[in-house]
């Protein structure tokens, strides 16, 4: 884009003048046109909105300096370079209370002319580069301002952006938000009561979660702040003029979750804060509505749930998983017994289930962490290598489970994966077991080789290492023995060449001739004819 400019000079000579001086397209200039006093200058000032203007002070009708006053008042950045034959101080004093850009005496000549706008025109170009640059982050700024709404309020209720008073002040203003400083507000907090899995695909989730929190905001519009957190609720930070802020929020709540529910066909429950607060003591209002929506787990969905309904005391049941009820389902894992761990995971949450409302539903998911964790490092490994990045978030945080049922299928999916790294473990430990066993035996092959002695060096009973030796070799272990003293006979036989009663003595035969029947009955030949 060219910079425009116009010339306003009364002497016809001079303006001609100026206007040849010039090879304004050099520059990067379109010289729009010429006039001959102040007002004639204004008026095509007003038609062409050139960049820049170039004109003399002392004109018929309109001088250059009310000129100037009324161009600028129009249009503050426009570049004014005044020419005049008079060197007095009050002018070069009144263009700069204008703002001229420059003021030049004449005569000019055409090099300091030719300088002069060669720095008018780098100016106008860096400015407007600058105001491209600025427009542009104005632009993203826009784009981006709905994720920095929700991202400042979240991290403010959620603590972790402490702000003074005056720094809220200034970020609300910054980002749009309307707030009444000087009253009071209650808290609300709106959740579908869909959990992951189910019918529901992820997008499925994220849409319905868009279209809920769409419609609470058009409900909020004249009575708070609305935003939607990460994870799909949406937040309603609540001013009216009622006395009882808490009982209103609880009504227009109810109302607000009615008619979602019936727009999407989904259930919503909403937690709300205990009492209505100043803006500082906004975010413990705001823990309190989260602790009040994870209730949801004792007493269910498509609720408005707040303390004076959800009140626990001691008559309430607490969710306990005794030790004969851990050692089920250990043991149902251990030997990757599918369909015992989902009795086990089942019958647990039935007795929950019945008990409700449970004083603390979060404790029916942390009653499993110990006992997966025990089970986890039992296979030298840790929970990281069973759980991936969105599971470990709920491991932290039971709060994210929208109902028994989802917390009941999670543990479900996590102890069936976890028995089939046991599945691979029991082989890996069998094998181990024999192998040692067989490993004493070579050790001890001239010695009387009993079954409890190899099990007492691998740490088993005896019935136990006959039953892995069977399972993983094919033989039992006697037979194993047999077949390696046999082959220990047949080297010192044939290799070492022993005499036969030697022989049976190094093996533990005290009797040769005993020695000489169990050989051949095995071998189909007798000891000497080996030698």
């Amino acid at each position: 884009m060219r910079m425009k400019a116009i010339i306003v000079e009364d002497e016809p000579k001079v303006r001609k003048g100026l206007a040849e001086l010039v090879n304004w397209e050099q520059y990067g200039l379109e010289l729009a046109g010429t006039a001959a006093n102040g007002l004639e200058g204004l008026e095509l000032f007003l038609q062409c909105e050139p960049h820049l203007v170039v004109a003399d002070i002392r004109m018929p009708v309109k001088d250059g300096l009310a000129m100037t006053e009324a161009i600028l008042e129009r249009k503050p950045d426009t570049r004014v370079l005044i020419i005049s034959g008079y060197d007095e101080f009050q002018y070069a004093q009144r263009c700069v209370a204008l703002g001229v850009t420059n003021y030049l005496l004449k005569p000019i000549g055409k090099k300091q002319f030719h300088a002069e706008l060669a720095k008018v025109v780098q100016s106008w170009r860096e400015d407007r580069l600058k105001g491209e640059q600025i427009h542009l982050l104005e632009e993203k700024l826009k784009n981006h301002l709905p994720v920095l709404y929700n991202t400042f309020l979240d991290d403010w209720l959620s603590g972790n952006a402490s702000l003074s008073e005056e720094a809220l002040q200034e970020s609300f203003a910054f980002l749009g938000v309307t707030y009444d400083f000087d009253n009071s507000a209650a808290l609300a907090l709106f959740e579908l009561d869909i959990g992951e899995g189910g019918n529901y695909s992820i997008s499925d989730r994220k849409l319905l979660e868009f279209a809920m929190h769409n419609i609470v905001s058009e409900l909020a519009e004249q009575v708070g702040i609305v935003y939607q957190r990460g994870d799909g609720q949406t937040v309603v930070i609540y001013q009216s003029v009622s006395s009882d802020l808490v009982d209103d929020v609880m009504l227009w709540a109810d109302k607000a979750r009615v008619k979602v529910s019936a727009i999407l066909n989904v259930s919503v429950t909403v937690g709300i804060g205990p009492e209505a607060v100043h803006i500082r003591q906004l975010p413990r209002i705001f823990q309190e509505a989260r602790r009040m929506l994870r209730m949801k787990l004792s007493f269910g969905t498509d609720l408005i749930l707040h303390e004076r309904m959800v009140q626990a005391d001691s008559a309430e049941a607490a969710a306990v998983l005794y030790e004969s009820e851990q050692t089920l389902l250990t043991h149902a894992v251990e030997r990757n017994n599918i369909a015992d761990i989902e009795r086990s995971i089942k019958g647990l949450f039935d007795k929950w289930k019945s008990q409700m409302p449970l004083a603390y539903p979060d404790e029916v998911s942390f009653q499993f962490i110990g006992l997966f964790t025990g089970l986890t490092h039992r296979l030298g490994k840790t929970i990281r290598a069973f759980l991936n990045k969105e599971n470990m978030k709920k491991w932290r945080d039971p709060e994210l489970f929208r109902s028994m049922d989802e917390m009941q299928e999670w543990w479900l999916e996590r102890f069936i994966d976890l028995s089939r790294a046991y599945e691979g473990y029991r082989s890996d430990r069998k094998t181990k077991i024999v192998q040692q066993a067989k490993e004493y035996i070579d050790r001890h092959i001239y010695d009387q080789v009993t079954r409890e002695a190899a099990a007492e060096h691998v740490y088993v009973n005896g019935s136990y290492l006959s039953r892995l030796f069977r399972d993983v070799t094919g033989e039992s272990f006697s037979d194993f023995v047999m077949r390696k003293k046999m082959e220990r006979a047949i080297h010192l036989l044939q290799i070492e060449r022993v005499m036969v009663y030697e022989v049976a003595d190094r093996l533990g035969y005290k009797d040769p001739s005993y020695f000489a029947r169990v050989f051949k009955k095995y071998t189909g030949k007798s000891p000497s004819e080996y030698q």
